[in-house]
């Protein structure tokens, strides 16, 4: 099932008209311009805001220790074994082997099966946000977030420095987040592609995740009031762009005492 999000563009729709008649630009570069925009604004507003900080949350309650207790012998009476402190990832991987019907891990099959499933949890973070970075990869393929380090190959122990996006950078800093990168996360996928010069130039972006259908409701309504804001901060930023303008071809007429407020 495709959802079906809705959100009010006439503010947006309003500033765009206006801001159509004082550029200079063609108009494939303008769709172009605003639509890569409004990605990275979606890429700000998705949760979580700080990645890391969502991480280490997870990374945490999966290393929290319990306590195991002894079973007791129904006949003897006696307990068996001894207590044990577990990390809650070990009870998980053992409970998710369970069910599918394999026998108990331990020793490097349970630090291994712990491992990935720390790694896969870790990485599920900002995943609402995995499916947006697609999306500008596919308008933008040297796109790289914030950027960090790269392996120079695989296997390889060099590293090599990549640069951020300035453009996110500079809207990260206008929304107040941090600089953290989110995983590519392999159930999320986008389609995308540029307008072009012609009758009718428009952009297209299409995401696609997986969830679980009891999901889909709060899932769309995280995306909805995301998309809301986006819309409403990118006509605030046309508003500002076209007050600018006018402010600028007004100045010619401050001499006879006209002023554009």
């Amino acid at each position: 099932m495709t959802p079906l999000i809705v959100v009010d563009v006439s503010r947006f729709s309003e500033a765009w008209k206006q801001y159509l008649r004082l550029t200079s630009r063609a108009l494939p570069e303008v769709i172009n311009a605003r639509t890569f925009y409004m990605m990275l604004r979606m890429y700000c507003l998705l949760p979580p805001k700080s990645p890391q900080s969502a991480r280490n949350k997870v990374l945490d309650y999966l290393d929290r220790y319990v306590l195991k207790l002894r079973k007791k012998s129904r006949k003897s009476g006696k307990y068996l074994g001894r207590n044990r402190a577990l990390r809650v990832v070990h009870l998980i991987a053992q409970a998710r082997n369970a069910k599918e019907g394999k026998e108990g891990l331990y020793g490097p099959t349970m630090r291994k099966a712990a491992g990935k499933l720390r790694r896969r949890a870790a990485g599920s973070v900002g995943y609402l946000k995995s499916a947006v970075t697609k999306a500008i990869k596919k308008l933008s393929p040297s796109f790289q977030q914030f950027g960090g380090t790269r392996r120079v190959a695989k296997g390889s122990a060099g590293v090599r420095v990549v640069a951020g996006n300035q453009a996110l950078i500079n809207l990260a800093n206008e929304y107040g987040l941090p600089q953290e990168n989110v995983s590519m996360h392999r159930g999320s996928s986008a389609y995308a592609y540029w307008a072009k010069a012609g009758f009718n130039p428009y952009t297209h972006v299409r995401l696609n995740i997986g969830v679980a259908d009891n999901q889909t409701g709060p899932v769309n309504a995280i995306y909805a009031k995301a998309m809301q804001q986006a819309y409403n901060d990118e006509a605030r930023e046309l508003e500002d762009h076209i007050r600018a303008k006018l402010q600028e071809a007004a100045v010619p007429l401050e001499k006879y005492g006209v002023t554009v407020q």
